[in-house]
C-alpha cells in the first residue's frame, strides 16, 4: 500500500469523513453518499467510511491494514469503516437461504471494523456494527450502502445501541422461523473483527480493547501480560460451535460446485486434494448432530479452542481451493498467533510468553498494538478455573502450534491427537 494511497483517503477523510474510492464507485448512488456524509457529520465521535475495493491479489485485510495506516497518519480516534474483501458472485448463507453477509450486487463484502476511543459509550462495537450489518434487514445481511447508512444513522441520532438490540432480536427471530437452524450464522467472510465467547461449558473467550502504555521498539520483545477476562460476550459456547459448523459446510457446498478439470496439472490436484482434507479435518473436529433440536446439546460438547481450530482449517481450505481452481499450489496461511479470528498474520514479531522468548506472526492489528506498547487483542479462555491465554492452555493441538502459526502442519498435528 502506498503512501499516496494513504495521503489522498486521508485528505477526503478530513473534509467529510467519507472516501469512494477505486472499484466503490457504483456501491451507493450520490443520494445516499450524501446522506452518509451528513450522518458521519452529525455522530457525536468521529466516524470515518472508507469505500474502496481492494486491489487483485491484496490479502483479507486490506482495509483494516488501511485504517490503521491512516490513524497513524491522522492521529485521530474514532471508527473506522473499510472493506477488507469483496468475494466475487459469492454471498454467504445459510443452509435455509438466509443472507448473513453484506453484499453489493452480487458480491459478498467483508467489512473491516477499527476502532480508537470510545463510541457510542463503548470502547468495542464491532460487534454491534456487524450485528446491524449482517442482520439488520428482518434477520438478514443488508446490502451494503443501507447497512452503512442504518449504523451511521443510529450514531448520528443517538440510538445506535437500541438498533444493534433490533438487529439482534430480528437475527433471533428468523433463526427461530427456520425450523431449529437458529445457530447456522456466522459464515467465514464476516467481519473480521468478530470474537465469540464460551459460557455454557465454563469456557469464556474475550475481546480485549488495547490499554495505551508507554511505547517500544519494534525489535525489543513485548511481554504478555497475564490473562484477565474483562468482557464476556453474550454468545455462549454453542453459538461459537454453530459458527464453525456453518463455515465448515459453506466450504462442502463450494468443493460440491467446483469442477476441476480432470487434465489439471499436478499443483492444482496437490491443491484440490488439500481443500478435501481440509474440509474433512474440520469436520471432525464437529461431531453430528441427530437433528435440529438436539443441536445445542451437541455443540456443548465441542471444545470452545476445537470450533476455532475448524474454523481455521475451514478457512484453509478455501485458501486450497482457490488454488486448485486457479491451477497454482497450496500455501496455508497462517493465522495470527495471538488470536486466530483475527485472520491472517504478517510478520513474525518477536514475544516473551510466561519468560521464554518466541517469534510469532502475528496480524497487522496486533502488530500496531505491540509496536504501541499497548495489550493486544489474545484469545483467551478459562481453563481450569482460571484465566489464560489459549497458548498457555494443555489444549492441543492448538495451543503449541498458535492454530497454525507457528507449525503449519496442523493435518499431521492432528492426526497425532486422534491416534
Amino acid at each position: 500500500m502506498n503512501d499516496a494511497l494513504v495521503n489522498d483517503v486521508a485528505a477526503e477523510l478530513a473534509r467529510d469523513g467519507v472516501y469512494v474510492g477505486r472499484g466503490a464507485e457504483d456501491w451507493l448512488d450520490p443520494a445516499e453518499v450524501r446522506e452518509l456524509e451528513a450522518n458521519v457529520a452529525a455522530a457525536d465521535e468521529p466516524v470515518f467510511v472508507v469505500l474502496a475495493a481492494p486491489p487483485q491479489g491484496a490479502d483479507g485485510s486490506w482495509g483494516s491494514d488501511l485504517a490503521f495506516r491512516l490513524h497513524d497518519a491522522t492521529g485521530r480516534d474514532g471508527l473506522y469503516l473499510g472493506v477488507d474483501r469483496v468475494s466475487d458472485g459469492f454471498v454467504s448463507t445459510t443452509t435455509d437461504g438466509l443472507v448473513v453477509q453484506p453484499f453489493v450486487g452480487d458480491d459478498g463484502v467483508r467489512v473491516s471494523v477499527q476502532q480508537w476511543g470510545e463510541v457510542a459509550g463503548s470502547t468495542d462495537v464491532s460487534f454491534d456494527v456487524d450485528g446491524i450489518l449482517s442482520h439488520g434487514d428482518e434477520g438478514q445481511a443488508q446490502e451494503l450502502g443501507a447497512g452503512l447508512l442504518e449504523v451511521t444513522g443510529a450514531l448520528a441520532d443517538g440510538t445506535f445501541t437500541e438498533v444493534a438490540e433490533q438487529a439482534s432480536a430480528a437475527r433471533a427471530q428468523a433463526y427461530d422461523d427456520a425450523d431449529g437452524t437458529a445457530g447456522d450464522w456466522l459464515p467465514v467472510a464476516l467481519v473480521a473483527a468478530v470474537v465469540v465467547a464460551a459460557a455454557a461449558a465454563g469456557l469464556l473467550l474475550l475481546r480485549r480493547r488495547a490499554r495505551a502504555r508507554p511505547g517500544r521498539g519494534a525489535d525489543q520483545p513485548f511481554a504478555l501480560p497475564a490473562s484477565v477476562l474483562e468482557r464476556v460476550r453474550e454468545a455462549g459456547d454453542a453459538d461459537a460451535v454453530r459458527r464453525a459448523r456453518t463455515a465448515v459446510l459453506a466450504l462442502g457446498e463450494r468443493i460440491d460446485a467446483t469442477d476441476l478439470d480432470p487434465g489439471a496439472g499436478p499443483a492444482a490436484l496437490d491443491s484440490w486434494q488439500a481443500a478435501l482434507d481440509h474440509y474433512d479435518a474440520a469436520g471432525r473436529l464437529l461431531p453430528a448432530t441427530s437433528d435440529a433440536a438436539g443441536d445445542a446439546e451437541a455443540g456443548a460438547e465441542v471444545d470452545v479452542l476445537d470450533a476455532v481450530g475448524a474454523l481455521v482449517l475451514a478457512e484453509r481450505g478455501e485458501v486450497a481451493l482457490q488454488a486448485a481452481r486457479r491451477g497454482s499450489a497450496f500455501a496455508p496461511p497462517r493465522p495470527c498467533f495471538l488470536n486466530p479470528l483475527h485472520g491472517t498474520a504478517t510478520d513474525p514479531r518477536p514475544l516473551e510468553v510466561a519468560g521464554t522468548g518466541v517469534d510469532a506472526p502475528v496480524c497487522r492489528r496486533c502488530r500496531h498494538d505491540l509496536e504501541a506498547g499497548r495489550r493486544p487483542d489474545i484469545l483467551d479462555v478459562v481453563h481450569r478455573g482460571a484465566p489464560a491465554h489459549y497458548f498457555e492452555t494443555d489444549r492441543e493441538p492448538w495451543a503449541s502450534s498458535g492454530f497454525g502459526a507457528l507449525d503449519p502442519d496442523l493435518l499431521t498435528r492432528l492426526h497425532r491427537r486422534t491416534r
